[in-house]
């Protein structure tokens, strides 16, 4: 077997993964990744890229610990955009620089007067009919419109751009953990390789799960709170919100962003409630809800010759009182391990601060590159839903 040492050893190749790296290598450290297959294939490209205020978390007439953690971010990947942020995103594809949320008449005069409130003012606007987006300018909508501080990324270009900086370091390889004494001891890795670092950062996502069993000395559970997303494809108009209904008035009862194809169509990616009730229906009936809920609510776009499939996915997060979702990201360390959520895509630079946080300055020494293929990023999951 093979043995190779360095400073840090991140298994996960996510968002956060390749985040946690290129933090990490900026800041001086000799950092390396391993992921088991492509890069972003699971939780990260999954995502709706929403970059996101924490509104949706208050539509329920008040604002939450969720809300207010998420607040900061969007102006915070908006630093990253304009090169003045923790990392240099310069050039990377924003789908819509505006997210919008629109509710059917009977909301309109409770969602507004919430909105208007001192403690979300800045953080949502109303729009007059004449500033509508293309896509709500039809006749047949009749409700209110609202523009949030939010916005979409494209995450593949996200993915891409994150590995290419340090592609060189980024390797495809199974890793299995070795501890002992209450420390981890090395990553044996293809079962031919093994690694050991000072520090190891456990970013897998859903993969930590399988992880955590060998890092018995860390006192963590994980949970999963799965979704069945709905993809809907052909030549659709750009629409990028959340749609609220007086009966949903809690939460968005759909959530919608538009991302493109190669073949040169466009996918209507769904979520919000319907993807929650996704996961208990079988796929033709939850397809069947997702028509009846466009023609509700968009009912102006012509759903002729349009393609359904569905997308399941796990969100995978740290255990909480009765499943509930975390409204931080989460960090844990133990001895030489850290093991780690962002729990939301937009969270992901809070994530990389309090790792930073945490570790020791850099330090020296006479590490080695593995000799291991490097890993690729995967194709979205769109792609591969209509391939």
């Amino acid at each position: 077997m093979t043995h190779y040492t360095t400073e840090i050893a991140i298994v996960g190749g996510g968002v956060c993964g390749l985040w946690l790296l290129n933090i990490l290598r900026n800041a001086g450290y000799e950092a390396c990744l391993f992921e088991q297959g492509q890069l972003g294939q699971a939780q990260t490209l999954a995502s709706q890229g929403m970059i996101h205020g924490g509104i949706k978390y208050a539509l329920g007439g008040f604002t939450t610990p969720a809300s207010e953690t998420i607040a900061s971010m969007p102006a915070k990947w908006r630093d990253c955009i304009a090169g003045t942020g923790s990392l240099d995103l310069r050039g990377l594809e924003v789908l819509s620089q505006d997210y919008y949320l629109f509710s059917d008449r009977a909301l309109a005069d409770r969602v507004t007067a919430f909105f208007a409130s001192k403690s979300l003012r800045g953080r949502v606007d109303a729009i007059e009919r004449q500033h509508y987006p293309e896509a709500f300018q039809s006749p047949a909508f009749k409700g209110s419109l609202y523009r949030l501080q939010d916005m979409v990324i494209d995450t593949s270009a996200l993915v891409t751009r994150l590995q290419q900086n340090y592609a060189e370091h980024i390797f495809q390889a199974t890793a299995q953990v070795n501890s002992e004494n209450g420390a981890v001891l090395e990553l044996r890795l293809n079962d031919i390789h093994s690694i050991s670092a000072q520090h190891y950062i456990f970013a897998a996502g859903e993969g930590n799960g399988k992880l955590l069993p060998n890092l018995d000395f860390i006192p963590l559970k994980m949970q999963t709170r799965p979704l069945k997303q709905v993809l809907v494809k052909g030549q659709l108009p750009q629409i990028f919100a959340h749609a609220v209904s007086l009966r949903d008035a809690n939460k968005p009862r759909l959530t919608i962003t538009t991302h493109n194809m190669k073949d040169g169509d466009q996918i209507w990616y769904l979520g919000g409630k319907l993807a929650e009730q996704g996961v208990h229906m079988n796929d033709a009936d939850l397809i069947a809800k997702a028509k009846q809920e466009l023609k509700t609510l968009v009912p102006w776009v012509d759903q002729a010759g349009l393609e359904f499939r569905t997308l399941d996915i796990n969100r995978a997060e740290p255990a909480q009182e009765n499943q509930g979702r975390p409204d931080f990201p989460f960090t844990s360390q133990t001895a030489n391990a850290l093991v780690c959520w962002p729990t939301k895509l937009t969270l992901t630079p809070m994530l990389a601060d309090e790792v930073l946080k945490l570790l020791p300055p850099p330090t020296s020494g006479d590490w080695e590159r593995p000799g291991l293929s490097l890993a690729g990023v995967s194709p979205p999951p769109w792609e591969l839903a209509f391939a």
